[in-house]
């Protein structure tokens, strides 16, 4: 990988709609180059695929946490997690607790209602959001590394 496919990779990452016309405009180069850089990327897995980001707020999901889990049930807990539409993402850890929950809810009684459905499965330790200060930056420098 080298500098102008991280160029390709930070348009694309601030925009995965614009066109492959206007990325070959904003690097210099021509529109065939540019899609057969893509599908380089694609094929070798450094583009995984493309998303819509949501916005949590404008779909009344005004708070955020963090929640640490401890449990001695670790797969019956995973499937409960799996089918919760406000676990948005779940991470094996090492240390005390096996896992940390990102939690997206309407309100902190929404919070407290899944804690509580959490509980029969072990403890847990909660870090609500207050704000943040970076999101969704890019993996890679200008380098390419």
């Amino acid at each position: 990988m080298d500098s102008i496919d991280s160029q390709i990779l930070s348009l694309l990452h601030e925009n995965a709609r614009m066109p492959i016309a206007e990325i070959g405009r904003k690097i210099a180069m021509t529109q065939p180059a540019v899609t057969e850089r893509i599908r380089k990327l694609e094929e070798k897995g450094i583009i995984a695929g493309y998303k819509a980001i949501l916005s949590p707020q404008k779909l009344g999901k005004d708070v955020t946490a963090f929640v640490l889990f401890k449990t001695n049930n670790c797969l019956d807990f995973q499937e409960f997690c799996s089918h919760s539409p406000d676990v948005i993402e779940l991470y094996r850890i090492s240390g005390e607790y096996n896992f940390m929950m990102k939690v997206i809810t309407a309100s902190m009684e929404s919070l407290t209602a899944f804690l509580d459905s959490c509980s029969p499965y072990g403890f847990s330790s909660t870090l609500i959001v207050l704000s943040n200060a970076i999101e969704n930056k890019l993996m890679i420098d200008d380098n390419g590394e």
